[in-house]
């Protein structure tokens, strides 16, 4: 069974974008002083500051500024926060060629980048094609993003403007990600087992879990024969989302499955 399609939840996405903390974007350096005793700005920064300052606007327009930018500073230490926000920009337009490319230049410079490896994680193995040119390589590289991002994010220190239950939220939702891209691949090895485990993973650890998730979930529990927990996914999976009649018209076969079929 292989499973390569779907699109990913837009509120996760729009959030995935890893900017550096407060503090270490500089957008003046105050030892700098001009004849007047005036800071002396940095156009680096202060075009970092606008490419910031522009989060709310159409993704073409970010897209605009942030390939400016990188043309224009193709040294600067804010590339590896430019390519992440590339990436969810290049994802909310339908350009997901450039998603990837810009996915994987974040995480080059960043490889600890939690967001970017989680968000690649899942990504990869809902969208690339068997029949992609390297899709054993993109495939292997996904299955690395997500165990480190697992491993990671336990570790990850609060940040102080942040209240407790949010903190844990934040992460456990990027671990969501982590598991759903593991058991997606884990499906399409036909490894099921294993794929449910992640796959249940993914679905617990979310705050807002993915239909998506819990129609792979059923997906994974039918071809280890578990039928009724089939059943549950696909019920799950049909009260929304896009995949609501297919989860139905699964969720009726695996509840036959259960009468009819030795399960587990």
């Amino acid at each position: 069974m292989t499973v390569k399609f779907f699109k990913w939840p837009v509120a996760l996405l729009v959030c995935m974008i890893a900017i550096l903390p407060a503090g270490a974007a500089r957008a003046q350096n105050k030892n700098d002083k001009g004849k007047k005793g005036q800071p002396i700005t940095n156009p680096e920064d202060e075009d970092y500051k606008k490419l910031l300052a522009a989060s709310g606007s159409t993704p073409m327009t970010q897209i605009s500024l942030g390939e400016d930018f990188i043309m224009k500073y193709p040294m600067s230490h804010y590339l590896g926060s430019v390519y992440a926000m590339l990436t969810t920009q290049y994802s909310n337009n339908g350009q997901e060629d450039k998603m990837f490319a810009a996915g994987a230049k974040a995480i080059e410079l960043n490889p600890d980048n939690v967001d970017m490896l989680a968000l690649m994680a899942m990504a990869i193995p809902r969208r690339i094609k068997a029949t992609t040119p390297d899709a054993a390589a993109q495939m292997k590289n996904a299955e690395a993003y997500g165990h480190h991002a697992i491993e990671l994010i336990p570790t990850l220190p609060k940040p102080a403007e942040m209240d407790d239950a949010t903190f844990e939220k934040t992460k456990n939702d990027k671990l969501s990600m982590a598991h759903s891209g593991l058991g997606l691949i884990d499906l399409n090895h036909q490894k099921y087992e294993d794929a449910r485990t992640e796959l249940m993973l993914a679905v617990q650890l979310s705050s807002a879990p993915d239909p998506v998730d819990y129609y792979l979930l059923g997906n994974a529990d039918s071809a280890a024969s578990y039928y009724n927990d089939a059943a549950a996914a696909f019920d799950k999976c049909a009260a929304t989302g896009p995949l609501m009649a297919q989860c139905k018209a699964r969720g009726d076969a695996a509840k036959k499955d259960a009468t009819t079929k030795l399960g587990r």
